[in-house]
């Protein structure tokens, strides 16, 4: 958060997207599709959303006095962390862990980083968000709108806002990112969950079975049931366990190897 001053008064604003609102959230969004679809530049984004987080709502700030507007034009920066450049590109940023929409139009979504969502969920999220690539502008739509269903608990026959068919997605995708970019500090202890997914090292090749094969694996250790049970579970509890395992096994090869 960023304190500005304007027009006599402190206002503080938010200077990331994890800090924000799920009313400045669904106004961010609604301003990036304008911007997306060329009813409006970077600049003027800039004004909106400045205006927007001082509290004028839907005014621009340049319509009030000339001082004011220059008082504001000067500590204009403070919302620059809403914008990422990579290369000769600046886009939005909208990768944050923390659910900004806990719950909308009368549908409850998950905690930050996904708490709550079973690891079936988690799973059949994710495979649909790993396969967005091959699929057309409507399957594409389709697997975005199945997503926010899933991580909603939308009932079938209920359309799908569209705000949540994007925000779902975003919010997979930035837990899994997380994941997979560093440690993921849970109960207080950092744990690095991507030697999961990393090669042992040994000569044994990939079976190509992916989460199906884990899962399986999981429910074939009995700790949390059979298959319909281990799916049922907390995705975190399967993951860390999962993280436990893999631990174990590079541990004692490594223990066999100094021998």
């Amino acid at each position: 958060m960023e304190t500005i001053t304007t027009r006599g008064r402190s206002v503080k604003i938010p200077t990331h997207v994890s800090e924000l609102t799920p009313a400045q959230y669904e106004y961010y969004v609604f301003l990036a599709y304008a911007l997306g679809a060329g009813v409006i530049d970077g600049d003027y984004f800039r004004i909106r959303w400045l205006s927007f987080l001082i509290g004028l709502g839907k005014a621009d700030y340049t319509l009030l006095k000339a001082q004011h507007v220059e008082e504001l034009k000067a500590q204009a920066g403070a919302i620059e962390g809403f914008f990422v450049a990579e290369g000769n590109r600046v886009h939005l940023d909208f990768n944050t862990p923390v659910n900004l929409l806990p719950s909308y139009g009368g549908y409850q979504g998950p905690g930050d980083w996904l708490d709550g969502v079973t690891y079936g969920e988690f799973v059949e999220c994710l495979t649909i968000a790993e396969n967005l690539h091959q699929m057309d502008e409507q399957e594409v739509a389709e697997g975005y709108s199945h997503i926010a269903r899933r991580l909603y608990h939308i009932p079938d026959g209920e359309k799908v806002p569209d705000l949540l068919a994007f925000h779902a997605p975003t919010l997979l995708a930035s837990v899994w990112k997380a994941i997979l970019a560093g440690p993921v500090e849970i109960n207080g202890k950092k744990i690095d969950l991507r030697i999961i997914f990393r090669s042992s090292g040994g000569k044994k090749p990939d079976d190509k079975t992916g989460w199906t094969g884990i899962t399986f694996e999981v429910a074939t250790a009995g700790l949390f049931g059979n298959v319909a049970e281990v799916e049922r579970t907390d995705m975190w509890a399967v993951l860390i366990y999962l993280y436990k395992c893999k631990f174990e096994y590079l541990n004692e090869k490594r223990n066999t190897q100094n021998k």
